[in-house]
């Protein structure tokens, strides 16, 4: 990944990990903040942003914050994108990597938080407050079963391969009118 890309990805992840750690402490009594890359380095390669409980609780619940829900003008819709895997090898002559898992596949986290990030690297980004959230292991659970279809495989036909922005990777796109993600989805806030 180039360096002006990575610092495209974390410039609009950071805004959406401030807008998660405020939101957080109005809701849950502990929330603990695992961004910080030199701390927690091997938390964050495990696709972990924070933790979060309750006192009476016996555990805290782990999220991953993705800054990429959108409103699609196209479909008229709102949209986020699920990373099957990274670094396809159909594009292999570009990035010259290996295909990887995706973050679906090899997270650690309990949820997944897809918030909206507006703007831009030169205006500036910011955050509004639109999220969705779901509880990992059903979402990948609700995948897996659909990837692995014999026949009638429509998630691997909705699924497309990003640019260079996304490290070439496969993503399924899940859209709020899609009813087939509604049993996985626990929030639209929009």
């Amino acid at each position: 990944m180039s360096r002006e890309i990575f610092n495209k990805q974390l410039s609009k992840g950071r805004i959406g990990e401030s807008w998660f750690l405020d939101m957080a402490k109005e809701h849950w009594d502990e929330v603990y903040d695992y961004t910080n890359f030199a701390l927690w380095e091997q938390t964050q390669k495990s696709g972990i942003d924070f933790g979060f409980k309750n006192r009476e609780w016996s555990s805290e619940i782990y999220t991953d914050v993705k800054s990429n829900l959108y409103y699609n003008q196209y479909k008229n819709d709102w949209e986020f994108g699920i990373e099957y895997s990274k670094w396809s090898s159909l594009h292999k002559k570009y990035h010259g990597r290996e295909e990887e898992k995706g973050w679906i596949q090899d997270s650690k986290s309990n949820r997944i938080y897809h918030t909206e990030v507006l703007g831009s690297k030169e205006d500036g980004y910011f955050s509004e407050g639109r999220y969705v959230y779901y509880d990992l292991d059903e979402m990948r659970s609700f995948i897996y079963r659909e990837w692995d279809r014999p026949k009638n495989n429509w998630i691997q036909s909705l699924s497309y391969i990003g640019t260079k922005w996304s490290d070439y990777s496969c993503i399924i796109p899940v859209r709020m009118s899609d009813e087939r993600f509604n049993k996985c989805i626990k929030k639209w806030e929009i």
